[in-house]
């Protein structure tokens, strides 16, 4: 086995052109840090992404260059690293990105995949393709640990529970690995799961990750999110019975829940939810059908759509493992349930209801019951200096782009009363909204609301990142 200079002597011999591809994709991969600090991990996002995409060569010089540091690790006694070097494998994924970003990048995602050597999202965290530096140091530390494990022999592909002990290496790590040797001095946050204070990868991803969604949108939703952080650090208590027209929801569905033959809730059913849930009062009609009950047909999409708790089995709602999950045990439906207010986000891009939800919500813990009028031109005007656009008035189209004519600006706010009501549907069908339901009053919450309000930005706050816009 001979040391880096040695192998690179050697190399420079046999092939100068190739010791110095080499040299370049070393220093690329290891800065001045040395062959030791290369992970498998490391190692092919360098060959399957950077080097195909970030280095402004042919194709086949890419594949020299791959075959190149091959031949160094194979001289310096690293056979198993040269082996995905110079493998058929690498080859095919370099040359797939000559067909198009995408195609590669799909290449790219699937041998990554396939290799194992990537640590798995963990009912503790999940990773974000964005990641802050506290994170991609877990990231790191995780997957050289996973390498080991399959190394030692601990983890073998295939074996009886394999993937199950992956998870827990995984976990061992975050939670029990001290984070000392980390650069900085981030104090950590509340993780899920977890306490705060404590000095491990998870404690420091979630301090980093709160730090990220108050610190890193500009202008007044940053300042709202910084206001609350101190009320997110230190949540109320779940409540003894949280959310209980979903529990009801989940228990119908946990019987299997009757549908009509165009796949809506039997009107049996419908009538139990309204006088069981008082909202015989707060409609007119004759409430038997599930789209004439509004937060009824709203509960039913946030549990179907977004939380994943249930799903339709012939004419029934049925649970999911989550729906079993949320009915077993009142913190995790409290959990999954609140953070279902502001929705996911975890496209390649933010998304304008997602971003309508958050900043209402965050208005009204801050200042209290707001009318829509006041709340629509805050959150339009919040909106617009943002970059949100939308493409003009009736057209339904809102994306990110320059604020521009006024009319965009009509277009924008009725953009953002829409999303207004979506939401106060959603607070309604979960219990949360304030006793003043009409549209000429304050949108309100209840204590109960306020609290839920509080667990969704939190969610929102810890939640993986896909992409750099608005936190």
């Amino acid at each position: 086995m001979m040391s880096e200079s040695q192998a690179l002597e050697t190399l420079s011999r046999e092939d100068p052109e190739a010791a110095g591809d080499a040299r370049a994709a070393l220093a690329w991969l290891t800065g001045d840090e040395g062959l030791e600090t290369i992970s498998l991990l490391r190692l092919q996002e360098f060959l399957w992404y950077a080097l195909p995409v970030k280095w402004p060569m042919s194709t086949p010089g890419r594949v020299g260059v791959a075959k190149a540091l091959g031949r160094l690790f194979l001289l310096a006694g690293l056979d198993r690293y040269a082996g995905v070097c110079s493998s058929a494998g690498t080859e095919k994924i370099i040359t797939a990105y000559a067909d198009g970003h995408e195609e590669g990048i799909a290449a790219y995602t699937e041998a990554i995949e396939e290799s194992n050597a990537a640590p798995p999202d963990t009912e503790l965290l999940a990773w974000g393709s964005v990641m802050g530096s506290q994170e991609r140091a877990a990231y790191d530390a995780c997957a050289a640990a996973l390498e080991l494990a399959f190394a030692s022999g601990e983890l073998s592909v295939g074996a009886r529970g394999w993937r199950t002990k992956r998870v827990d290496i995984v976990n061992r790590w975050l939670t029990g690995r001290p984070a000392g040797d980390l650069d900085g001095d981030a104090e950590p946050g509340q993780a899920p799961g977890g306490s705060p204070g404590t000095d491990t990868w998870l404690g420091r991803i979630s301090a980093e990750r709160i730090d990220a969604w108050a610190h890193g949108r500009p202008g007044e939703r940053s300042r709202l999110a910084r206001g609350l952080i101190p009320r997110l650090l230190e949540p109320p208590a779940v409540p003894d019975d949280p959310l209980p027209t979903l529990r009801w929801l989940l228990g119908r569905a946990g019987e299997g829940l009757r549908l009509t033959a165009r796949y809506y809730i039997a009107p049996a059913l419908v009538t139990e939810a309204v006088e069981e849930f008082g909202w015989r009062d707060q409609l007119v009609g004759t409430l038997r059908q599930e789209l004439d009950v509004f937060p009824l047909h709203t509960l039913r999409g946030m549990a179907q759509t977004e939380m994943g708790a249930i799903r339709r089995r012939s004419t029934s709602l049925v649970l999911t493992k989550t729906g079993k999950l949320m009915t077993a045990d009142p913190a995790a439906r409290w959990h999954i349930g609140t953070a279902a207010l502001i929705g996911p986000d975890d496209g390649p891009q933010p998304d304008f209801s997602v971003a309508v939800r958050e900043a209402a919500l965050m208005v009204i813990l801050t200042s209290g019951p707001t009318g829509y009028d006041e709340l629509t031109k805050q959150l339009t005007d919040l909106h617009g200096v943002e970059g949100w656009a939308a493409g003009g008035a009736g057209s339904g189209r809102v994306g990110a782009g320059r604020h521009g004519t006024g009319l965009h600006s009509t277009g924008l706010a009725s953009a953002v009363r829409t999303e207004l009501y979506a939401l106060r549907h959603r607070l309604w069908a979960l219990h949360l909204l304030g006793t003043e339901r009409s549209f000429s009053a304050p949108l309100s919450l209840t204590e109960t609301g306020v609290a839920a309000a509080l667990s969704a930005l939190l969610a929102r706050a810890l939640r993986p990142r896909h992409h750099l816009g608005l936190g």
